[in-house]
């Protein structure tokens, strides 16, 4: 059994960094009352999860009648949704955002000193050398100067990056305050060598409470909690007479994303994994949805085989993946344990990133986690996947159907996140 440390070093950046401010908060409390550290609780009995799975009444596989259903009901929830005005607002702002991203890195460069000067040449081994970057943060600086290249102020040669004008350039400079200026440029300088960590900057003053409201509260995320919330409505409304309805839930974190979909849910006929690689997050959820008693609690490290963690073979119709499976250590296996524990004609709902923001370069790129990823043949740069290479890696897995409900060009693209349901074939 992997150890407590094993698993944290799992949870995706966002997780990890509330797990951390929330046990330093425990912490702080036990300091002043007298108790112990705290810790992730010892893990309770496991139920025959192969009994449970099965439940009472009928699995309910998705047919190619309710697939078509469940398809054009996301459309149409897309195409409201998509037109949103707090969501078209906020594509509108990305590019300046983006733009405005490379001016804080540059701003970060500039106090380090580099690329001054037309004809600098640096590779980011000699920048970790030279200036006492953390080695964990090789793929952060090549970010970084991938950028620049971007920006076409620098350009590529091999495994260096040679400056073509100084950084930053008077366009990007006038883009920040004095004081953005010295804020970005001390706190990211800072992060790289190990003198601030990533949390305090991210989370100034230690609160967790803006990041564990955005998968419930930004437009991007209403977005995508509305279409999911849709298509699940339409597959409770097919649930034949005697129908069960069996989901795992895989990352599920806070629950951000299943508070949106239990409500739809017919409680008498439904039963609901909720899983993370964590403890601390189950037994969040065991708290969070403790009057919803078709809900069970369980540890699920999807990088390992779940048949060997006790989960039975081919025994849900529906795993829900949101925001999550891309901060795997490879895609391949992920999609490989997914599709064991869906039964013939089960469906994979997925919530994803599908384009890289500039933005993540000083947020959740620089926590543990996020740079998990090993299989560079398919993720060289970060570990986001578009929609597009979604699509070629679950047929791959050997799933019959595909649908993403973000159009090329929406508001939805701009801003980076999909829908995607995946459908195994009925005799798999």
């Amino acid at each position: 059994m992997p150890t407590t440390d094993e698993r944290r070093a799992k949870l995706s950046p966002e997780k990890r960094m509330l797990l951390a401010k929330r046990l330093q908060g425990l912490a702080a409390s036990a300091e002043l009352t007298g108790a112990a550290s705290p810790a992730e609780a010892p893990a309770p009995a496991m139920d025959d999860l192969a009994e449970l799975a099965r439940g009472e009444g009928e699995p309910a596989p998705v047919s190619g009648e309710l697939w078509a259903t469940l398809v054009a009901t996301g459309y149409a929830e897309a195409q409201r949704l998509v037109r949103e005005p707090n969501l078209v607002a906020s594509a509108a702002l990305e590019p300046g955002h983006d733009r405005q991203a490379a001016a804080f890195l540059s701003a970060a460069l500039r106090r380090m000193g580099v690329f001054q000067q037309a004809g600098e040449e640096r590779t980011v081994e000699g920048l970790i050398a030279s200036h006492g970057i953390l080695p964990k943060y090789h793929k952060v600086l090549r970010r970084w100067l991938e950028t620049f290249v971007e920006e076409r102020l620098v350009v590529r040669q091999g495994a260096s990056y040679v400056a073509l004008e100084p950084v930053p350039s008077p366009a990007l400079d006038a883009l920040l305050t004095d004081e953005q200026r010295d804020y970005f440029a001390r706190n990211l300088t800072a992060i790289l060598t190990g003198e601030t960590h990533p949390l305090e900057f991210y989370l100034p003053g230690g609160s967790s409470k803006k990041v564990e409201s955005t998968y419930r509260e930004l437009p991007v995320y209403r977005y995508c909690n509305g279409i999911s919330a849709a298509v699940l409505a339409a597959q409770t409304r097919a649930l034949p007479a005697g129908g069960r309805l069996r989901f795992l839930e895989v990352g599920a974190g806070t629950g951000g994303t299943t508070a949106s979909l239990l409500p739809l849910l017919p409680a008498a006929s439904t039963i609901y994994v909720f899983t993370d690689v964590s403890r601390f997050f189950t037994d969040l959820g065991r708290k969070k949805f403790a009057d919803l008693p078709f809900l069970r609690y369980r540890v699920l490290d999807l990088e390992t085989d779940p048949l060997a963690q006790g989960y039975p073979a081919a025994s849900f119709d529906w795993v829900v993946a949101a925001h999550v499976l891309h901060a795997t250590r490879n895609i391949e296996e992920t999609l490989r344990h997914v599709r064991r524990l869906l039964a013939p004609g089960g469906v994979l709902l997925l919530l994803e990133e599908t384009r890289f923001q500039r933005s993540f370069n000083f947020s959740m790129g620089f926590l543990p986690g996020f740079d998990s990823f090993e299989d560079y043949d398919r993720r060289p740069l970060h570990p986001l996947l578009s929609s597009a290479q979604w699509r070629r890696e679950l047929l791959a897995a050997g799933f019959q159907d595909f649908v993403s409900f973000t159009e090329p060009g929406s508001a939805a693209e701009v801003l980076g996140v999909d829908v995607m349901l995946a459908r195994l074939p009925e005799g798999a």
